[in-house]
């Protein structure tokens, strides 16, 4: 079925949770977000209401571009439009084309320019406002993987005061789960304040697009930009003026280069330097001037995150990363890259207890470990690091006496190959990187002899 326009009906804002009702023809979904620690009341009384809504429109708007996934011909944001700057529709079609090139890709949708934005008013300027107060406070991401630990862990041991902000979504199943394994994270840190953001997401709970859109490869949801902006109520209420997410180096590199759509397609780059370029100007610019995110790992290659974890060994119990069975479905990509990194630098008997399986000998993840390793098209639709950081960690787990289906092919398909240079590659992923990062300059020197 061709979709023809998208809208938003309404939005809600309740004391403690917004409701977002969507249109997609005749049918309609919801999203609901809920802030466990936030009276939205006790917000619009000390800012206005006016204020809320303009943070609140942005939040409908980009938690309804994962309708663009049925690539409908409008987008209609009528009924927020007052509360948006001119700048929007740009920083919606950056954000579109960086986070959905993987959809078109997949769906051959090289024509599909994305949904044109319709309103009923002009978009007029908005003067930023000013987080009040003075709190040096570093608001950190926590989604309960090796990434958002240790980046918390840095902050603790650098001694620079940080809260914690979990996050769970509908696309990852029950939320009280989540919260639960979040918090079994945030156990092995000592956060100020712990904050929970919990959304609730009809249209991915149900089977809409396998009934009607079968053809389509399914939902792209815009995660990390949209937790973003669904942030900054945490930051008006606690006048937090920084906020850390937990994104590597490694998420700057795409998965291939599509002539056909003209440019790269990057599972993600909603987590990459550029897009957290983008979206931190476009927020000071339209609406917190002395708001700052930035990623406290951008510094780093995934190769250097694994090895500063192996200081932590007692943690690893408490991990989770797998976005199709938390926490471990021990078949996907990013289980088999996360199990890869751990096992070339912690102790193989405590990775075991966790895994419980040599991955390397699972006849299903070989075609994911020659993706991995550069043997295929391209690389595994993950979050995982580049291909020459999984050979890295294929040679270190060689060089631990582990054996398997996989570390067969390394040795036969890429260990034979002696132009590759080893050191220069270790030279590269295990430096910390002092430049190309948006880090405030006090942080980093905070953080630095911690990376």
């Amino acid at each position: 079925m061709q979709i023809e326009t998208v809208k938003i009906l309404t939005v809600k804002i309740q004391d403690h949770h917004l409701e977002i009702l969507y249109g997609i023809d005749e049918f309609q979904f919801s999203t609901k977000i809920f802030y466990h620690d936030v009276s939205l009341d006790f917000l619009i009384q000390r800012y206005s209401a006016e204020t809320i809504h303009r943070f609140v429109a942005y939040i409908a708007l980009f938690e309804g571009m994962k309708f663009c996934s049925l690539y409908p011909k409008k987008f209609d944001i009528s009924v927020i439009a007052e509360w948006l700057s001119p700048q929007t529709p740009k920083l919606f079609n950056q954000i579109y084309r960086g986070v959905f090139a993987q959809n078109l890709y997949e769906n051959q949708m090289t024509n599909y320019s994305g949904a044109v934005l319709v309103y009923n008013q002009d978009l007029t300027e908005k003067k930023p406002l000013k987080i009040r107060g003075e709190n040096p406070t570093v608001l950190a991401g926590c989604g309960g993987g090796k990434d958002s630990f240790l980046a918390m862990k840095l902050l603790e041991d650098s001694n620079l005061t940080f809260a914690s902000m979990q996050y769970s979504h509908s696309v990852y199943g029950k939320a009280d789960l989540q919260h639960k394994l979040i918090d079994n994270v945030l156990q092995h840190v000592q956060p100020i304040n712990a904050h929970k953001i919990s959304i609730f997401d009809d249209f991915v709970d149900y089977p809409f697009v396998q009934l009607y859109c079968p053809h389509l490869s399914g939902i792209t949801v815009p995660e990390t930009p949209v937790s973003i902006f669904e942030s900054l109520i945490l930051m008006l209420n606690f006048d937090y003026q920084y906020l850390s997410l937990a994104h590597e180096k490694s998420a700057n590199t795409g998965n291939l280069f599509s002539a056909e759509l003209g440019q790269e397609v990057n599972h993600q780059w909603g987590k990459g330097y550029e897009a957290e370029r983008i979206i931190n100007q476009f927020i000071r610019d339209n609406l917190l001037d002395n708001f700052t995110y930035f990623s406290i790992l951008q510094p780093l290659y995934d190769y250097r995150i694994f090895k500063n974890l192996s200081r932590y060994p007692e943690v690893l119990p408490s991990l989770h990363s797998c976005n199709i069975q938390k926490p471990w479905c021990k078949k996907c990509p990013k289980c088999a890259y996360v199990w890869l990194g751990l096992m070339a630098n912690f102790e193989p008997n405590v990775v075991d207890a966790v895994f419980q399986n040599n991955l390397f000998d699972d006849p299903d993840l070989l075609p994911i470990f020659r993706q991995m390793l550069g043997l295929a098209e391209h690389t595994p639709f993950e979050c995982i690091g580049e291909i020459n950081e999984s050979r890295l960690a294929m040679k270190k787990c060689l060089e631990k006496g582990l054996s398997g289906l996989a570390m067969d092919v390394f040795v036969r398909e890429v260990l034979s190959d002696l132009t590759i240079d080893w050191q220069t590659l270790e030279d590269k992923y295990n430096r910390v990187y002092e430049s190309e990062h948006a880090i405030p300059d006090n942080i980093f020197q905070g953080i630095v002899n911690q990376l």
